[in-house]
């Protein structure tokens, strides 16, 4: 098969930004893959990210959405930018009958990730959104002995975590737009519901009408702790969430018991930034991860406290050899979830999107 032909919108020829650690490294290696052309915000741009990571001559460069989505060349427009532009960098590729991958969120608002569908499916194109923590081996594993009755029927399903970010009672200056609810990406778009999509995947999805989600902004005004590891004097308005709950129960025969905590601030010193507890009727699966969630790198321990054998059982779980391994952590995932579309197996896609947002509205409920 010939190889998907793929034009990226947001990545930068600065080292170290996301697109350049996540979507980059196994686009540029798969043999299912060829990087046709950019789309930056100048024409300059797009030719010094060119030049920067060593695409071929022959990458067209491009300074707008309607020019990259028009391409005959392009089999798959991808939209890698910040999630309050999403909508407004995708629609061209949707309305040119494109397939489109755009990252998580899938949009600022539900309402405009439900246009994006819709619009999709008129088009009677592919859709992938970037919900990459189910495509994690540690994830699979987890799915595998569940659905294998390794751990017996389910009873319970616990997860905390601890998001790395506003240290010493400040916003972090590089995550200020994490503040402002309008800008769609804060700790409940985007760790919430990639926390929640990966669990959900393993476990099963929630009992509708048994769950009851709550956030809470108990910091609505922050310093902003700089670069330089000094404090701002102004306060600065926050209207997002720092403390994410949901109790409820899962879709599941039996129906298991599910407890989510998700929480900024410091983490515990020297502990995981999450754990995930699976309780069943042959004992209990530890899942630690050093993140907050699973959707970035593989966890640190999966353990089995085997109930029957009375003894502590340690799981490993196969990476994929170095082709994955050697990749930047933030984009062994994602390339799995495009190995996982050109290989055609299953795939989160804006439908699965929708859903996840629909969830989200529940918890910015709560807070009114």
């Amino acid at each position: 098969m010939a190889p998907i032909r793929v034009g990226i919108v947001g990545l930068s020829s600065k080292p170290g930004t996301w697109a350049t650690l996540a979507h980059l490294p196994r686009l540029a290696t798969s043999p299912n893959y060829q990087i046709v052309a950019l789309c930056n915000s100048t024409l300059e741009s797009t030719k010094a990210a060119i030049k920067a990571h060593h695409l071929p001559e022959s990458t067209k460069a491009y300074d707008s959405y309607d020019q990259l989505a028009a391409d005959p060349d392009v089999d798959l427009y991808v939209v890698s930018t910040r999630a309050d532009t999403h909508y407004e960098v995708a629609m061209p590729a949707l309305k040119a009958g494109r397939n489109v991958f755009v990252e998580w969120p899938l949009a600022a608002t539900t309402e405009q990730a439900r246009e994006m569908a819709t619009l999709a499916k008129e088009k009677n194109v592919k859709t992938i959104v970037g919900l990459q923590g189910r495509m994690s081996p540690s994830v699979r594993k987890v799915k595998e002995l569940i659905d294998t009755g390794a751990i017996g029927e389910i009873h319970s399903v616990n997860y905390q975590g601890a998001i790395h970010v506003w240290q010493k009672n400040a916003a972090g200056e590089r995550y200020q737009y994490f503040m402002d609810r309008k800008v769609g990406a804060n700790l409940l778009t985007i760790y919430g519901g990639h926390i929640l999509d990966s669990i959900f995947y393993a476990v099963g999805e929630l009992l509708p009408g048994s769950y009851t989600p709550m956030a809470a902004n108990l910091r609505p005004k922050m310093h902003l702790l700089k670069d330089d590891g000094s404090l701002s004097e102004e306060l600065y308005d926050k209207d997002t969430p720092d403390q994410i709950l949901l109790q409820g129960k899962l879709d599941r025969h039996p129906r298991a018991v599910f407890s989510f905590h998700l929480r900024a601030g410091d983490r515990f010193i020297g502990g995981p930034g999450s754990t995930w507890r699976i309780y069943g009727t042959k004992g209990e699966l530890v899942v630690e991860f050093a993140s907050a969630g699973p959707q970035m790198a593989k966890a640190t321990s999966i353990r089995f406290s085997n109930a029957e054998k009375g003894e502590i059982e340690e799981i490993t779980t196969d990476e994929g050899g170095k082709k994955w391994t050697d990749l930047p952590t933030q984009g062994q995932n994602p390339g799995r979830l495009y190995e996982a579309y050109a290989e055609g197996r299953p795939y989160p896609d804006f439908d699965s999107a929708v859903q996840r947002h629909e969830l989200l509205d529940e918890f910015w409920a709560s807070m009114s």
